[in-house]
């Protein structure tokens, strides 16, 4: 990663120090290096208010305790601002930790030549840019996600609501052409007691159909990536199927031919 203006902010150092790294970044190709310095933590975050740096480099050797507190702060005020620990000889645990903390990488303070600084800059401001490349990236997907989570929801409830109406509308068919029958022979009581049958078989269906509906669970969830998730029914609880029994295609059958009867008794 390359940049025209480098401003890095320097947090728990004086100018003296400043002079130190201001003299071992000269001579950046291409780039010009603007330094600012903090020399407490309160500082360093008035700095990073009134602007954000392009790198933070944080001194952990003077107190590594209240250092790694900081480093967690800045990490939680900016999930993508490159810091860079400084830590003092002998200390690579330290270091390990302010890297586990949230920091890029580290230098171990009487070891910082040109090109290692140089290096870890670089190192920094690319892990960072990749991090934040791949974040934009992880939300595009959870919006695809989410789109995909929405399909299939909106499929299962019309795959259930659809096989619903099957077997709800037979039977009903079968009870108000019943019916319908039944008034138009009202004084024939033999009739009219197969009719009550007849409504009182689809009766039953349409019963059973619903307790079917009211058995179905929606307590396993499909999860999508982010912790996206839907109900889906469960397959091992009993749920409304595609199927008629032949009763059902007996009585509709029957029930088609008598007002086909009247129709065309009607029609002589």
């Amino acid at each position: 990663m390359t940049k025209s203006e480098l401003k890095i902010l320097l947090i728990n150092y004086n100018s003296e120090d400043a002079q130190i790294f201001q003299s071992a970044l000269s001579g950046w190709e291409r780039t010009s290096i603007k330094l600012e310095v903090a020399e407490t933590p309160s500082h360093g975050m008035d700095c990073i208010q009134k602007g954000n740096p392009d790198l933070i480099l944080l001194d952990l050797s003077k107190s590594v305790i209240h250092g790694l507190e900081v480093l967690k702060v800045l990490r939680a005020w900016s999930l993508t601002m490159p810091i860079i620990a400084v830590i003092g000889c002998d200390d690579e645990e330290i270091g390990i930790s302010a890297v586990k903390e949230g920091a890029q990488d580290y230098l171990i303070n009487n070891n910082i030549d040109r090109d290692s600084l140089k290096r870890s800059i670089r190192y920094a401001l690319d892990r960072c840019q990749i991090a934040e490349e791949l974040r934009v990236a992880n939300e595009k997907i959870m919006q695809q996600q989410k789109f995909v989570t929405e399909q299939e929801r909106l499929k299962s409830l019309l795959e259930q609501s659809g096989i619903t109406a099957h077997e709800l509308n037979q039977p009903l068919t079968v009870l108000l052409g019943s019916i319908c029958l039944m008034k138009m022979d009202r004084d024939n009581p033999e009739k009219v007691s197969r009719y009550v049958e007849k409504i009182e078989e689809a009766g039953k269906r349409i019963s059973a159909t619903v307790k079917k509906i009211q058995a179905i669970r929606y307590d396993k969830d499909q999860y999508y990536l982010g912790g996206a998730s839907f109900g889906k029914p469960d397959q091992d609880m009993p749920h409304a199927k595609i199927e008629t029994p032949d009763d059902n295609f007996k009585n509709l059958n029957d029930l088609f031919k008598i007002v086909q009867s009247r129709f065309n008794r009607t029609a002589a």
